[in-house]
This record gives structure tokens, sequence and C-alpha cells, in this order.
């Protein structure tokens, strides 16, 4: 293109304006290009004015462009192209651009554009987002925000059964991992208020079930961006509080407007879930990844929470379920530490021992694998 780009663009409309734009940009950032020919100016602020100006419609220079709903519709669809068709090594600058900075009108076109990919199984766009979310941390407010949307579009508004979610691992690994992260961290599981919906925890549960993989997925980028977080405290505080969340529901069901059968559902997923995330922690020492998929924080974190979940005078129900939850938090200490998978950290385990002993009922495997633990730091520390 000539050296008036800008002149150019600014002459054309929408749909034109934004395909020649996204021309230009991935030709320009795929040949890592210092000037642009035929300007003088900043060019990194050129790049981004024409990004801003027709790609994202948020002007700097005039009153704001308001798309409709069937041109905001086709700008996602030719941003989905412009991804499917880029070289491979411009693909995340070219989002960086788009969508790197804050702001709410730009992480809510992401949060559509994210969805449509789903849809249409637009991998480099998911590779992208799901690389973002590493970035920012699951707790991050526009993490949240963008899972929260997904979770609406395909586990709430339609109660069928989503064949987009289902294969949702297979299309990115990494943006499964870490939309389940993001998950766990919006859904705590720790009481009615913070329940995941059931069509996401069977979804989560089955993805689990099926790839032991997918866990540690952003385990696996580390080496290229260190900022990560994998959903196994997550999944873990899901399968520990689980049973006595659901227990107390079953006592409150005509409360809470929940039925038996939907808390029978969830009980079921936490079965099938525990026992694939034991599975999951279990193959990861097969790979020779670096520790890192748990840590002795985040199991004593989740032994503190308990004692919010489990009352001072419980049923015999409360007391059953009570007791599946700390041999699962046990079983998941051990296996972890077993398998080197876990960061360990001696004074939290003696945090949870102390737990154990007077703020948690007793139970004798948990009582076990802590002092196992407790040895065994010891040991590995003389």
């Amino acid at each position: 293109m000539p050296g008036n780009i800008l002149n150019n663009l600014y002459r054309l409309n929408f749909p034109d304006c934004t395909r020649e734009a996204l021309s230009f940009l991935t030709s320009f950032i795929s040949q890592d290009c210092a000037t642009i020919p035929g300007l003088s100016a900043n060019t990194e602020q050129i790049i981004v004015e024409i990004c801003q100006e027709f790609v994202l419609f948020k002007s700097v220079r005039g009153p704001q462009k308001k798309l409709t709903a069937v041109q905001e519709l086709h700008l996602l669809d030719m941003i989905c192209t412009c991804f499917s068709e880029a070289p491979e090594k411009c693909k995340y600058r070219m989002f960086n651009l788009m969508f790197g900075a804050h702001g709410d009108g730009t992480v809510n076109l992401l949060t559509k554009l994210v969805s449509l990919a789903l849809s249409v199984r637009c991998t480099p766009v998911l590779l992208c987002a799901a690389i973002w979310m590493q970035e920012r941390d699951s707790l991050s407010p526009d993490v949240k925000g963008l899972t929260q949307r997904l979770v609406s579009d395909y586990c709430i508004l339609f109660p069928d059964h989503s064949s987009v979610f289902s294969t949702l691992p297979s299309v990115s690994p990494l943006f499964a991992c870490n939309f389940v992260t993001a998950a766990t961290s919006l859904y705590s599981f720790a009481g009615p208020d913070s329940l995941p919906p059931l069509a996401l925890l069977q979804h989560v549960s089955e993805w689990v079930y099926k790839d032991n993989t997918m866990c540690c997925e952003s385990l696996r980028q580390a080496a290229i961006h260190s900022a990560y977080t994998t959903p196994v405290p997550g999944l873990t505080g899901w399968c520990v509080r689980g049973p006595l969340v659901c227990c107390q529901l079953k006592k409150k069901s005509s409360d809470v407007h929940i039925s038996q059968s939907h808390v029978d559902s969830l009980l079921a997923c936490l079965d099938k879930l525990h026992l694939a995330l034991l599975q999951s922690i279990a193959f990861t020492a097969y790979v020779n990844l670096s520790p890192g998929l748990i840590s002795a924080s985040d199991l004593a974190h989740i032994a503190q929470t308990l004692q919010v979940v489990a009352r001072p005078n419980p049923s015999v129900e409360e007391e059953a379920a009570c007791t599946i939850a700390l041999e699962r938090l046990a079983q998941i200490l051990q296996v972890s530490a077993n398998t080197r998978t876990y960061i360990a950290d001696r004074g939290k385990i003696k945090e949870m021992e102390s737990l154990a002993k007077h703020k948690l009922p007793y139970n004798r495997l948990l009582s076990m694998v802590l002092n196992n633990q407790l040895l065994g730091v010891l040991t590995t520390q003389q």
C-alpha cells in the first residue's frame, strides 16, 4: 500500500475499510517493518490508530462509529478469517494490538469474538484468547467477565447439551484449560450462591475424564509465558467442598429452589471429576513437567474453607459427606506428592495438620497423609 494508508482508509466505508486495514496490519506485522513507507510519523502510533479506527471502531479523531448488529457480526467474521489466514508468527502480535489494552468496549468485542470462534471452531482466535487469559490471571475482572459470558451463552441460555463445548479441548486444549481455571474461580462451589451451573460441571467433568493432559496445558506453556495458573486447585475445591455443599442443599432444597435430582446430578459429576483429577495428576508425572499443578498453599486454603462449609453440629448425612470431602483432600495431596507435581511447603502442611486436629472432624486417612508429608519434607530439608 502507498504511504498515505490512513487517508485511503478514511475514504472507504465499512466493511471495505476494515478488510483493507486487517490486510495491511497483517502484512506490516508479519514483515517486521520498522517504518511505513512514505510516512515519517511515529509508526507505532499509526498502527494503533489504524486498529482503533477501522477494526475496533474506537475513534481517536472524531465521533464514534456505531456498527449495527449485522455489521458487527460481519466484523467478527472478518477478524476470525484474518487470524485463520495470518502467518503464525504474527497472530498473537495482532491479537495483542487489538485486545492488549484494557477497556470495557474492547473486552466486550473480544467476548463476542471468542463466542463466535467457539461456534465456528476457529482455533487461532481461541489460542490467542487462551494466552491473553493466561497473561492476565484467572482472577482478573476481564477474564472473569469473558468466562461468565461464555458460560451464559453455552451452559445457561440453552438447556440442550452444547456440541460446541463438548469438543472444545480438541479444538483448543490451552483455551479449555484456562477457561476451566477461570470458571473455578468464578464458581467456587462454596455454597448455594456459588454453584457452577450443572451443564458447566457436566462438560468439565467429561473434559478432564476424557483427556488427562488438559489440566497441564497451561503448565506446558510456562517456558514461553511465565505467568500461568492451572485448573487443578479450583477443581480440587469443587471435588472437596462439593459433597458437603450438596448435602446441605438437599436439606434446604425447598428454600434454594434446587431439586433433589439436580443435586444428585451434581454429586455424580463430582464423583467422575474426582477420579479424572487423580488420573490427570498422575499423568503429569509421566510428561516430565516441573512441580506446579497445585501447591501446599492451595490445599491449605481449601482445608480452611471446609471450616465454613462444615457446620458445628452436623447431621449423620453431613458427617458422611465431610468424610468424603476430607478423604478426597487426602487422596489429592497424596497423589500429587507421590508424583512430584505439587509445590511443598512445610509451614502450610503444618497448618493443615493443625486444622485436621483442632478445627475439622477427625479423619484417619488425612492424618496419616499429613504425618507422612511432614516427615518427607523434613527428610528432604536435612
